[in-house]
């Protein structure tokens, strides 16, 4: 019975230990870092590319005019002009309405489609590292051909 007993306070002594080592709080916190001796490393900075204008392009972007408001220019017209007069009357101001609604309707689709249409100048770069891209504005700001640029956060830019 005696072997029991210090069987039972082996047990107790080895699982309160054990309980008390999972009980330790963690008490300092280890950093990682690449290699001994180098600090962390630093933030990674933003990509810079440098290159030459090698040309600019300048692109008129014109839309064109399809001829739907002429057509819906008439059809309105002449459902306004044949509410007017009777017989021959109604007959003329009807046709005078296709004419006019014709006419108009055509012309402000050729004013929409003028203030649609603009000058686009495509910038073409080629950059130190060999690669070659193209920028389109609407405004070169005084940039020629043969300027040194750079490309940086997306924005290209005088050097």
């Amino acid at each position: 019975m005696e072997s029991v007993g210090k069987l039972a306070i082996l047990s107790a002594l080895v699982g309160g230990l054990a309980l008390t080592g999972c009980a330790v709080p963690v008490t300092r916190t280890v950093h990682v870092y690449d290699a001994p001796g180098m600090g962390a490393p630093p933030p990674p900075r933003p990509v810079v590319h440098y290159g030459t204008v090698s040309r600019i392009e300048v692109i008129d972007t014109q839309q064109q005019v399809s001829g739907g408001g002429a057509v819906l220019g008439a059809v309105i017209g002449g459902v306004v002009g044949n509410q007017i007069g009777r017989g021959a009357g109604n007959a003329l101001a009807t046709a005078a309405g296709v004419f006019g609604g014709a006419v108009a309707g055509n012309r402000l689709e050729q004013d929409h489609a003028a203030a649609n249409s603009s000058t686009v100048y495509r910038v073409y770069v080629d950059f130190d590292d060999g690669a070659r891209r193209h920028f389109d504005y609407r405004d070169l700001a005084g940039l020629r051909a043969g300027e040194r640029v750079r490309f940086e956060h997306g924005v290209l830019d005088r050097a």
